[in-house]
């Protein structure tokens, strides 16, 4: 049986992915930190191993053996270049560095961000960008794959829900540009995507964007009537005010010590038009079809008060 390395395997997406990929019968050493309170995963499948990606002993005890590195971890978090680069670029250094040692290096599939093509409009983009570049110019015989999501929902979600939630009481929050135009992709499809990318072989390097289909991507109204038809209240945030509540939290952050998420880069990344993507190639070169329109994964998330209902098999 297979054994395949993931990291971020506490979060949101990491969890998603362990959970399909032990139900497909793949063997899952996860990483997680120490330090981290996380909901508990269990299946005899998955092993968790404690550490962080600045640990290279940690990171021999995930890899040794494996075939295939999932790359799931992140930092969202911070103000600065110095706080994203330790996590999304030194990291991904240090598990190349490991990788390579391995009489058998593990095919590597790296899960980082559409904002990663638009590095210049705040640190977290940068650093995702600049991660890509390390493996693109560092990966050497390695074979690998770069996976851009856009915005990511599904169950166990924190981020895109609370608008979600907000939408079905018939109220409709737009955060940037009414010309804003984006792709979606349900946690789901992107698990087996990433999947699917360790499977087939023949692609030594390859970096794709992906989404659930949409073709030519949601405008704010779309997504508006697909959560609630019906929907009587449409507020519109201005830029100009997203922008004073990022600037006063990164004012606050310095002040209490903490990391920020909502900060200016964070509302230039909610205000640029066009995150749309192109998973033309993706399909092609991979054979894979998303399976999970808006219209359903929304359903089933409304579907229970748990929010845990699984995909149709």
């Amino acid at each position: 049986m297979p054994t395949i390395a993931l990291t971020g395997a506490s979060g949101f997406i990491g969890q998603a992915i362990a959970n399909r990929f032990c139900k497909a019968g793949l063997k899952v050493r996860g990483l997680v930190r120490t330090s981290r309170k996380i909901p508990p995963f269990e299946h005899p499948n998955f092993t968790r191993i404690e550490g962080s990606l600045d640990k290279i002993e940690s990171l021999h005890q995930l890899l040794e053996g494996c075939t295939g590195l999932v790359h799931s971890a992140g930092t969202i978090r911070g103000l600065k270049k110095n706080d994203f680069w330790p996590t999304n670029v030194q990291g991904i250094d240090n598990l190349l560095h490991v990788c390579l040692a391995q009489s058998h290096p593990p095919r590597i599939v790296h899960l980082s961000s559409l904002a990663a093509r638009e590095p210049s409009l705040s640190p977290y983009a940068w650093s995702k960008r600049e991660g890509e570049l390390l493996i693109e110019r560092n990966a050497g015989p390695l074979h690998w794959t770069i996976i851009r999501p856009p915005a990511v929902y599904g169950p166990n979600d924190k981020a895109l829900l609370p608008l979600f939630k907000l939408g079905k009481k018939g109220i409709g929050l737009r955060l940037g540009s009414p010309a804003s135009k984006f792709s979606l992709i349900h946690v789901h499809d992107l698990t087996d995507v990433i999947l699917r990318s360790l499977e087939v072989d023949g692609i030594h390097s390859a970096t794709f964007e992906v989404d659930d289909g949409f073709l030519n991507g949601y405008s704010w109204e779309s997504v508006f009537r697909v959560i609630n038809p019906h929907m009587k209240i449409h507020l519109a945030v201005p830029g100009k005010f997203l922008w004073f509540m990022g600037k006063s939290n990164e004012i606050l952050s310095r002040v209490f010590r903490y990391s920020p998420l909502f900060t200016t880069g964070k509302v230039a990344e909610l205000t640029h038009t066009n995150w749309v993507c192109n998973s033309s190639d993706v399909r092609q070169k991979l054979g894979w079809t998303p399976q999970i329109p808006l219209e359903e994964g929304l359903r089933h998330l409304f579907a229970s008060d748990s929010l845990m209902v699984a995909k149709k098999n």
